[in-house]
């Protein structure tokens, strides 16, 4: 099975075909946890910290419906309980001195035998609003690839409406992670986005490597680099705008349309 925890290092990559083209790609460094064993992980790792100030840090407040509740405890209104055989890995970038903005987040649950069995793909906008899109009709390919879809309910790019079709592919082992999403619009791919990363052991000296070596590799700079490619959109590309709805799908966790959110000022 493989391990609760991984750093991964690899690159985000993103493709928008139509009705203009636009395509960037940047280095990454990510990682997925078991959210039964962050408390441990906490302890036993002096740079990290699980709800509480550190050089990087997982909340629970950042995560699903934005409480205080664990992340495992949360998990279980979208997720059955585990069985023996089985573990919930969250892919995500901690949070990097008090500071992140992770664009999805992915939950997998997974066997022994590593076969996914169940996806949770969590989305957040620059507007404070967060949904997420659970997978429950995962097909594997003769790559060992799996594969979903899902129609879109949710607006997360200024530059695209909410209609829409989302293609999911994943591949998963214990020496690597492929997680892509593809937009779909009239049949028609309109964009393709994955995130993908080689494993590494969580130890202390790769968080040492990590936090010192590259801090701007990670969701601190997420949020720097979205502003950057829609002011190329915007007034290079000259894309038209479509305003944000408000969000009325049952499975919007979080509705800021009052900016509640202190990060939400787009």
């Amino acid at each position: 099975m493989i391990d609760s925890h991984k750093l991964y290092r690899g690159t985000v990559s993103h493709e928008r075909l139509f009705p203009v083209h636009n395509k960037f790609s940047y280095p990454l460094t990510f990682f997925h946890f078991n959210p039964n064993e962050l408390k441990s992980l906490s302890r036993k790792h002096t740079f990290f910290g699980y709800n509480k100030n550190c050089l990087l840090e997982i909340r629970d407040l950042d995560y699903l419906r934005g409480q205080c509740t664990p992340i495992q405890d949360q998990l279980l209104e979208f997720l059955k309980p585990e069985k023996a055989n089985e573990r919930t890995l969250i892919f995500t970038s901690p949070r990097y001195l008090g500071m992140a903005f992770n664009p999805v987040n992915f939950y997998f649950r997974i066997n022994d035998t590593n076969e996914l069995l169940q996806a949770l793909v969590e989305v957040n906008n620059t507007f404070g609003d967060r949904h997420l899109y659970p997978l429950n009709n995962l097909e594997k390919d003769a790559s060992g690839s799996y594969k979903a879809s899902s129609k879109k309910a949710f607006h997360v790019s200024p530059f695209n409406p909410i209609e829409g079709e989302y293609h999911f592919t994943f591949k998963i082992n214990e020496a690597s992670i492929f997680m892509g999403i593809d937009l779909y619009e009239n049949d028609q791919c309109k964009m393709k986005t994955y995130m993908q990363g080689q494993a590494h052991e969580l130890n202390s000296n790769k968080l040492i490597r990590y936090c010192l070596m590259h801090p701007l590799d990670t969701a601190f700079n997420a949020m720097p680099r979205i502003l950057y490619q829609a002011t190329v959109l915007y007034l290079k590309k000259r894309l038209n705008i479509f305003a944000r709805p408000k969000p009325i799908s049952k499975d919007t966790l979080i509705d800021d349309t009052a900016h509640k959110d202190p990060n939400s000022k787009i």
